[in-house]
């Protein structure tokens, strides 16, 4: 008997074939159609749809003399970010060993997934009371230090977009909801150089968060340290805690080609 697909099953098949067409592509660069067709299975019409699609988001290059296939510059951006955060990983880990037992506290490597925050390195010490482990964690722009470190540097095109796209919902009674107040809040990390998180994402726990540049001085992502409220209440954060970070931070981004000047 004849069963109807559901469109999801189209979708999904769909992007299974854009992967085979980008990895033949990789493998024979500069084939034609004909070629592509005779390697992927699919019909001529879906592959046809799809290629015009990589086509019009640059995954896939068409040469119109030779009629030809070949991977897009945006293969290499992706290609590049992968390698990028491989290499801030690397060169960021001494910093995180250094602040973390400088202070005694848990410090994180955050990265920008979308608009929201994923941690993917952290240094952690062995205490009685401790903050979770954020690694691997998405967390929310709005209510976390890291994710504030980003949102300052969102021009108002990408704020206005983010306002679209996130609900501002509570995680306490201290979470930040109301839109100018955070648009005020952002504004005064840009000023001030960091960001803290107070107690907005999860109660009785405060976190600290400075941003780390890359060679064309944008944010590719920030050192936060994460500790319990009552060791490291607000003020030891702004007055023991900061300078030491933007200093660590600021030699890390030296080390990503970052240069004041």
């Amino acid at each position: 008997m004849y069963r109807k697909r559901e469109k999801t099953e189209y979708i999904v098949h769909n992007v299974d074939l854009a992967f085979d067409i980008l990895f033949f592509l990789a493998k024979y660069p500069e084939s034609k159609l004909q070629e592509i067709e005779s390697r992927i299975e699919g019909s001529h019409y879906q592959i046809e749809k799809i290629i015009e699609v990589l086509i019009n988001r640059g995954y896939i290059d068409f040469n119109k003399k030779k009629k030809t296939y070949s991977l897009g510059i945006k293969n290499f951006e992706v290609g590049y970010s992968y390698i990028s955060h491989v290499e801030i990983r690397k060169l960021a880990k001494p910093y995180l060993q250094y602040l973390g037992e400088k202070f005694q506290e848990n410090v994180y490597l955050a990265l920008r997934s979308g608009f929201e925050i994923v941690y993917i390195d952290s240094y952690e010490v062995n205490r009685s009371v401790l903050v979770r482990s954020r690694v691997g964690r998405l967390l929310p722009m709005y209510a976390s230090a890291s994710g504030k470190i980003h949102l300052a540097e969102m021009d108002q095109d990408e704020l206005e977009e983010f306002f679209k796209e996130v609900k501002l919902i509570p995680y306490t009674n201290k979470t930040i909801t109301d839109k100018n107040l955070l648009l005020e809040h952002i504004k005064k990390v840009k000023e001030q150089g960091y960001a803290i998180d107070d107690e907005e994402w999860e109660e009785e726990v405060k976190c600290l968060s400075v941003p780390v540049r890359n060679h064309t001085g944008k944010v590719a992502a920030a050192l936060t340290l994460s500790a319990p409220s009552y060791r490291v209440p607000k003020e030891r954060l702004i007055t023991e805690v900061k300078d030491e970070f933007i200093k660590k931070a600021s030699e890390l981004s030296e080390k990503l080609g970052y240069s004041k000047e």
